[in-house]
């Protein structure tokens, strides 16, 4: 899970940060939160092996073909026709496969 800080403080781990409160004006703390931030350095983000997932999953989906449409028109025309026909064995197998991918 990832938490995003929006309160706009800047905490480091310079020792100017640790010094008395008697010297107000030379920390970077001290600054707009904008300006210390854009001095703090180089900043990165490392993302959680999860997060990691989760992006080559949703990458995976927006390359994904999508709907095959000749299949579906197949469908279709066998129900119309009366020829579609269901297997309940291999129906429950598949839904019961899909309760335990999301259990």
């Amino acid at each position: 899970m990832v938490v995003i800080d929006t309160s706009n403080t800047v905490k480091t781990n310079t020792p100017n940060s640790s010094r008395a409160a008697g010297t107000a004006g030379n920390t970077r703390a001290d600054k707009a939160p904008e300006q210390a931030a854009s001095q703090a350095g180089d900043d990165s983000v490392a993302l959680s092996p999860e997060a990691q997932n989760i992006g080559r999953l949703r990458e995976a989906i927006d390359n994904a073909s999508g709907v095959d449409s000749e299949r579906v028109s197949a469908i279709k025309q066998a129900i119309a026709e009366g020829r579609f026909e269901i297997n309940p064995e291999r129906l429950a197998e598949a839904m019961l496969a899909q309760d335990e991918l999301l259990s």
